[in-house]
């Protein structure tokens, strides 16, 4: 069985991004998790096809990322070209599931970790 790796101040220092949960983004992180500002931070190779053009046939390979989670469980995507997000938005696994046991408050700070090339660990800090 996988391990998640912890996530302790007190250990190694990582790389992390964060992004503020306020009153005015507090919508849109209902349904998925927004990269636009921290897009860098993850490898180009992961940044796959637009999420919303179906007509046109899947073109971008991308590299799928594990993102292991502060509520002990872990998923795989990519992040979508056209609105540069995870792509597994999934209630049953990917980051809808985790913003909905996350219990966003505004207030509140999502932390992305980087533990390796195509592995992260996200977590929420309270205010």
């Amino acid at each position: 069985m996988n391990e998640i790796p912890e996530s302790k101040p007190d250990k190694v220092a990582r790389e992390r991004k964060s992004i503020e949960v306020t009153a005015r983004n507090i919508w849109f992180l209902e349904k998925s998790i927004p990269l636009f500002g921290i897009l860098s931070f993850f490898p180009p190779d992961s940044i796959g096809a637009p999420e919303f053009d179906r007509a046109q046939p899947v073109t971008i390979k991308a590299r799928k990322l594990t993102i292991d989670t502060d509520q002990g469980w872990s998923f795989t995507t990519d992040i979508t070209s056209d609105s540069k997000v995870f792509r597994n938005k999934s209630r049953n696994r990917g980051t809808g599931k985790w913003v909905v046991a996350a219990e966003l408050q505004p207030g509140n700070t999502i932390v992305i970790e980087k533990l390796e090339d195509y592995r992260y660990f996200l977590k929420l800090e309270r205010k």
